[in-house]
């Protein structure tokens, strides 16, 4: 063989080797860095893909959430309606006053107390004494009237007593003494 040949092939041989060594040391080193790459990269693909879910679905629900906050909202203004925010003892004392032209009786006195604590911490309370004159049949028909109020308003104790003074149609008049409890929610 000449030796041109022979360099040739010597140079060929090294460079094949130098060839072989660096793919051997890429499959080796950099395959393992790219797979490893590789896995996490589909962990945090898989993690994105699972959180894009939560939000799509949290998307899909959110018409239905936002109903269902507005029936909340729905429901706390009814229920505001029964018990409010505040006492407004002016308003009780009309409606109380218009209840009573209503039904005949005379409201004599009307003293609220002092705001007392609910058993709940979401509502207080206020106590309010009243007196007012009628016969039976009007105080019974203004005490009807006055636990059918949207607000919620409790009769604690009751006296009734005869005035001995005749009304007309043979009735008899009454004074009667109350303790009227109303509420306020307080959130």
């Amino acid at each position: 063989m000449k030796p041109k040949y022979q360099i040739a092939l010597i140079i060929m041989l090294v460079g094949l080797g130098i060839a072989g060594h660096q793919f051997y040391t890429f499959k080796t080193t950099d395959m393992v860095q790219m797979r490893q790459d590789e896995r996490n990269l589909e962990g945090q693909i898989s993690a994105k893909k699972t959180e894009l879910r939560k939000l799509q679905d949290f998307a899909e629900n959110i018409e239905k959430i936002k109903q269902e906050l507005a029936q909340l909202n729905v429901q706390l203004e009814s229920a505001l309606e029964y018990m409010p925010p505040t006492f407004d003892l002016s308003g009780v004392l009309r409606k109380m006053t218009l209840l009573a032209q209503n039904t005949g009786v005379r409201v004599k006195s009307f003293k609220p107390s002092g705001e007392g604590t609910g058993e709940a911490s979401f509502y207080r309370s206020v106590e309010i004494r009243c007196e007012i004159e009628g016969t039976f049949t009007q105080t019974v028909s203004f005490l009807d009237q006055l636990a059918r109020m949207k607000r919620i308003i409790n009769i604690e104790e009751l006296d009734i007593k005869s005035n001995n003074v005749a009304a007309k149609a043979g009735a008899i008049e009454a004074r009667t003494v109350a303790t009227i409890k109303t509420y306020r929610f307080t959130q």
